[in-house]
């Protein structure tokens, strides 16, 4: 996969100028190469909640509105895309679509909105903190994606830009699933990693509205550049060279540790120099990679209680042969002695990343599933399968 970044100025978001930098874009990285006319294309953009596009937190409608003209132009069909956080519904979703400008975009251009509310679930056997990711259904119907993202600072997460958008295609919902599993922020950077993977046959191409970035403490900063690039990790790479950010502080380290890209060659430029958009004023936090992620309202063991899918090794059933201990790709199972000196397998949940190879491996078939009520309950709601309760039921 090509390293190469192109950086095109931009400093409004006038779309006759924003389709200007687009096309450049696409011509520096080679895009008219990969795209072709009558393909279907996702565009992902950045949409995590309702919120006015001039606050700088979500991709600005005059940038996608400006990538839909030059991809129209080519003849391409086009999709937007994204779930936001919290209820995955299709009210929520088209609320949101009017609050954030991107209805009028549809509108304007023609383009689609995704409103396909089923979703998939997508094996990775080479998953480090997932072996199985839950995925928009539209995914499967697109020929490619082009991932649009900002740069912003996140409290939790620090510098965000490119590979982190990404997480917008898991549903709503599963976000918060997947977000209480987590521990440090290299555990959600090892989770995007196994994202990119998963998407590694659809993911073309990256583009970062740097116009207005969002810094620390929610503080807009004017960087007045349009990031495009094939390589996601070689994006973020570039923006954190923008903003001033240790790459070895970013997802790019732990992406270079898994091969998936090369910390000692991240980019190389094209279209505008670099130096150019470098900031060295840009306020960023303190977040580093082994920073706690905050929690929500629920304690983390609450919530692993309530909502977590799991296997369960009962004591008194297991027959001591180290099977699953042997198979577990994280070493999450332990082998221990009880007070009859009888040996039995143990999980350490810190570490287990719920990929049930020790359920399938158990030759006794002791190991069982625990699906609390919590998790059944999101699940369902995730996959419009909740079937509403009948008045005798409830008297029942």
């Amino acid at each position: 996969m090509s390293n190469l970044v192109s950086l095109k100025y931009l400093d409004s978001y006038d779309v006759s100028k924003v389709e200007r930098a687009v096309r450049e874009s696409f011509a520096n990285i080679g895009l008219f190469d990969v795209i072709r006319p009558k393909m279907k294309v996702m565009l992902k953009i950045c949409l995590p909640y309702s919120v006015n596009p001039d606050t700088a937190e979500i991709t600005h409608p005059a940038i996608l509105r400006g990538i839909v003209n030059v991809l129209n132009e080519m003849g391409v069909n086009c999709v937007i895309a994204d779930s936001p956080f919290g209820k995955y519904s299709l009210n929520n979703l088209d609320g949101i679509y009017l609050d954030t400008g991107m209805l009028e975009v549809a509108n304007l251009t023609k383009c689609e909105l995704n409103r396909n509310m089923k979703v998939q679930t997508v094996d990775l056997e080479e998953g480090v903190k997932t072996k199985c990711l839950t995925l928009l259904d539209e995914i499967k119907k697109v020929d490619a994606i082009i991932n649009i993202s900002k740069i912003k600072v996140d409290e939790n997460l620090g510098l965000v830009s490119s590979t982190a958008n990404l997480f917008g295609l898991v549903p709503g919902e599963e976000k918060t699933l997947i977000l209480n599993q987590l521990t440090t922020v290299s555990d959600f950077n090892e989770y995007i990693c196994d994202l990119t993977l998963a998407l590694k046959d659809k993911l073309k191409f990256n583009i970062v509205d740097g116009v207005v970035a969002l810094e620390d403490e929610k503080t807009q900063h004017m960087l007045s550049v349009l990031i495009a690039g094939e390589n996601t990790f070689s994006v973020d790479s570039v923006v954190a060279k923008i903003v001033n950010k240790d790459i070895n502080d970013t997802i790019c380290l732990t992406a270079s540790k898994r091969n998936l890209f090369n910390i000692n060659s991240p980019f190389e430029i094209v279209g505008d120099d670099i130096k150019e958009f470098i900031s060295p004023d840009f306020k960023l936090n303190r977040v580093s990679l082994n920073s706690k992620i905050h929690k929500s309202a629920f304690k983390r063991k609450q919530y692993f209680d309530f909502h977590q899918e799991r296997t369960y090794i009962p004591q008194s059933k297991c027959k001591g042969c180290s099977v699953c201990s042997k198979v577990c790709p994280t070493g999450a199972i332990m082998m221990k002695y009880d007070k009859n000196g009888e040996l039995y397998a143990n999980i350490d949940y810190s570490k287990c990343i719920f990929c049930n190879r020790c359920h399938e491996a158990c030759p006794y078939s002791v190991i069982e599933k625990i699906t609390p009520h919590g998790y059944t309950r999101l699940k369902n709601s995730i996959q419009g399968t909740k079937k509403s309760k009948s008045k005798n039921a409830k008297k029942s």
